[in-house]
């Protein structure tokens, strides 16, 4: 039996027109998915005011009858709830998201709950798009989605080595999400701090290099990636490069001399592909493969 979904809207508007047709496509997929009798409150760009988007929040995780809490959307301010949330009232289902999300998935982890980095519901449009090769894509990462809330773990996938300090297995917690969401909460309680021996995944959309440089070296020099064992890049959507500057260069300039082996080619992020995979959950990188373990 598939599962039902709680909607939530912890950041930024979404139309609804989007909303529903992404509940469509969902729905000819075998997802269901429940929205509240008010998921947002239109404030500026914002779902609502942070009242309405953690009562929502409170409400999606206490309802007996769906099996996960989903996003509809990213964008900006579910910071705004990780201060404010009381994590005692939170059931053990998953969150799922990305992007924005970041801050939470990283938050449901230290509060010893489960999480999931991947699509928001929203790109459940892709389902029905027109060009057969992102429904393609599509198709795959909500079918691992699913899996994942079945308790199966998805495929191993090819990584390209762009520094490593030696040909070790590495094996620890994978964790990370949106560069930029997670370099904006440096300095305040909310954080990024990579767990001990931690696989640290990036991803951002957007943004020129100079400020996807801003912000890895804020992470860096927050002391964000002490801890962590290796850092894999994910996808830069629509990230306006600078002359013949690559991404894998950037990183490697304020990575590499940490001693943190780099490797690029994750499908994850704001591109065409975003496998899903569980916050903070077992990883292992040998072979220039990553292994999702549990």
């Amino acid at each position: 039996m598939s599962p039902t979904f709680s909607l939530i809207a912890p950041a930024s508007f979404t139309r609804p027109d989007v909303l529903e047709q992404a509940a469509r496509a969902l729905q000819s997929f075998g997802i269901a998915v429940r929205f509240p009798d008010r998921l947002q409150d239109q404030r500026h760009y914002l779902a609502g005011s942070v009242e309405h988007r953690i009562q929502t929040l409170y409400d999606a995780y206490a309802d007996p009858d769906t099996d996960a809490v989903w996003a509809v959307r990213g964008g900006y301010g579910c910071a705004h709830l990780a201060t404010e949330i009381d994590w005692s009232r939170l059931s053990r289902k998953p969150l799922i998201g990305y992007s924005d999300l970041s801050v939470l998935l990283d938050q449901c982890h230290r509060h010893g709950l489960p999480a999931i980095h991947g699509p928001v519901m929203k790109e459940g449009v892709k389902l029905a798009s027109d060009d057969a090769d992102l429904r393609t894509a599509s198709h795959r990462d909500f079918s691992a989605l699913l899996g994942l809330l079945e308790g199966r773990s998805p495929e191993s996938v090819a990584l390209t080595p762009v520094s490593t300090v030696s040909a070790a297995a590495i094996e620890g917690p994978l964790v990370g999400g949106n560069l930029a969401t997670l370099a904006s909460v440096a300095g305040t309680s909310l954080a990024f701090r990579a767990p001990p021996g931690a696989i640290v995944i990036l991803e951002d959309v957007g943004e020129p290099y100079y400020r996807l440089e801003r912000d890895l070296w804020q992470l860096v020099h927050s002391g964000a990636l002490d801890a962590a064992a290796a850092v894999c890049i994910g996808t830069f959507e629509n990230c306006v490069p600078y002359g013949d500057l690559e991404i894998e260069t950037l990183f490697e300039t304020w990575i590499a001399p940490r001693g943190l082996p780099l490797y690029a080619g994750l499908p994850v992020g704001h591109g065409r592909d975003n496998l899903p995979w569980r916050y903070g959950s077992k990883a292992r990188i040998a072979s220039d493969r990553l292994q999702f373990l549990d």
